[in-house]
């Protein structure tokens, strides 16, 4: 994800009716997104953009999580500053963890709801 809004991951989707189910268009409560790195690095810091428009909202809520070698484990002392404009960082803070893998969990602030959407332009771990 490299800031392009062309370029961006959304859980955004629309299925159309079919004979049995209706039409639906709302987005899921949860979802996540991950990086991962071939070895373990010492990470403090995440820095990810989200689009804002019609269909698109930031998340109610973030949890980061590290790989400890068997599951993901939440970080301790995080800490969210949130955006305050479309395509800018929401920025989380935590104690320092050595980890490959980091893993965002995202709560949807709108869940069943066709704004309620994210879609990722930028993603970064430091």
């Amino acid at each position: 994800m490299d800031g392009d809004p062309a370029t961006g991951r959304s859980n955004a989707f629309h299925k159309p009716a079919t004979a049995l189910l209706p039409a639906f268009d709302g987005a899921r409560k949860a979802d996540w997104v991950s990086l991962a790195w071939s070895g373990r690095r010492r990470l403090r810091r995440v820095e990810v953009s989200f689009t804002v428009d019609a269909t698109h909202t930031l998340p109610a809520s973030i949890e980061v999580s590290a790989w400890n070698g068997h599951a993901y484990v939440p970080v301790r002392g995080a800490s969210v500053e949130w955006a305050t404009a479309s395509g800018t960082p929401t920025v989380i803070t935590f104690d320092p963890v050595r980890t490959s893998r980091l893993r965002l969990d995202l709560t949807s602030g709108h869940p069943g709801a066709a704004d309620g959407a994210q879609h990722i332009v930028a993603f970064e771990a430091r």
